[in-house]
């Protein structure tokens, strides 16, 4: 039986391939539309929304940073005052340091005075503006959302700039006192040379009597000079210093054992006065040549507190130029 040829459903398969094609290529238009939907719709959320604080919400935080201006502006005048005080410490710190070794102690202790009205100055600027700025505005986890970022970083340098600045004063007070007792015990020696060469003087116009009371005064400026020892020197191994202080303690009870004698003998030049005159001898033999040494070893027991008294003024004085520098 002969089959009937049917074209039919060989027609039919390009139609389906095409439509099957038409809707790929309808979904794939789709979704790059979708996409370019998101990508546009992503860029507009962007630049309609931004994060309290930043500069595209200026207008948002604005009157919060009019508000706090005022007192962080009144803060930036009173920390330039504080500066000008800072600048003298700094001044005077590094002054004293260079004279801490100087035979002659009055730069010290002008440096060390003039100083200490500058920390003063700075401890009472600093407490009046800490007293201003109490209940300072700006704080706690809300303050991003009154305030733009700068405003914020301005009245965190302000702050920390004043607790620098406040730190200053008591640090000044305690490691200059190392300094001042090393400027009053150079002082002490050169006072006690003096007096034992006034003393010396009056031997020599053979006023025995009147020598030997100048040495009782020579004698106490030692016994000062070993109190400053005990406050300055911490320990109970013998220094230089110490070793000074024994062997001119006992030329000057040796010179003033000779006085006595001669005063005793009229001058005359007895078997006592000639014993006396030989120990008088040996102990000036035993003298240091000269107080430079001592002096050196005294200034290096302060050296340390000044040095880190410098440090932490020049650390305050850089914040206090950083918060000098922000916004006005």
């Amino acid at each position: 039986m002969d089959r009937c040829y049917d074209p039919q459903p060989m027609s039919s398969a390009p139609t389906r391939t095409r439509t099957a094609l038409g809707r790929i290529l309808r979904g794939t238009a789709w979704t790059f539309l979708f996409a370019a939907f998101a990508v546009g719709g992503a860029g507009l959320i962007g630049e309609s929304f931004h994060p309290p604080g930043s500069p595209a919400r200026v207008e948002l935080t604005w009157t919060g940073d009019a508000a706090l201006a005022v007192p962080l502006d009144a803060a930036t005048t009173q920390l330039q005052a504080i500066s000008a005080n800072v600048d003298e410490l700094s001044a005077d710190a590094k002054t004293a340091l260079e004279e801490l070794a100087s035979t002659d102690p009055t730069r010290l202790r002008d440096a060390l005075a003039n100083g200490g009205q500058a920390a003063a100055a700075i401890a009472t600027q600093a407490r009046d503006l800490k007293e201003a700025l109490a209940g300072l505005p700006g704080d706690g986890s809300a303050a991003a959302l009154q305030y733009s970022n700068a405003t914020l970083v301005r009245r965190a340098s302000i702050i920390a700039a004043l607790e620098a600045a406040t730190s200053l004063a008591s640090l000044w007070q305690s490691v200059t006192g190392g300094a001042a007792n090393a400027a009053h015990l150079i002082s002490l020696i050169d006072q006690h040379d003096q007096t034992v060469l006034a003393a010396a003087a009056q031997g020599r116009n053979h006023k025995y009597r009147a020598g030997a009371t100048i040495l009782d005064t020579a004698l106490e400026t030692i016994g000062s000079v070993q109190q400053l020892r005990v406050s300055l020197i911490t320990g109970s191994s013998d220094t230089v210093l110490d070793e000074w202080i024994q062997r001119t303690s006992n030329y000057d009870k040796a010179l003033q054992a000779l006085y006595d004698a001669l005063d005793k003998s009229h001058g005359v030049v007895t078997l006592d006065v000639q014993a006396k005159r030989r120990d008088e001898q040996a102990a000036f033999s035993q003298l240091p040549p000269d107080r430079r040494t001592i002096v050196v070893i005294v200034s290096e027991v302060a050296r340390g507190g000044l040095t880190e008294a410098i440090l932490a003024i020049d650390d305050a004085h850089a914040q206090i130029d950083d918060a000098l520098g922000g916004p006005s």
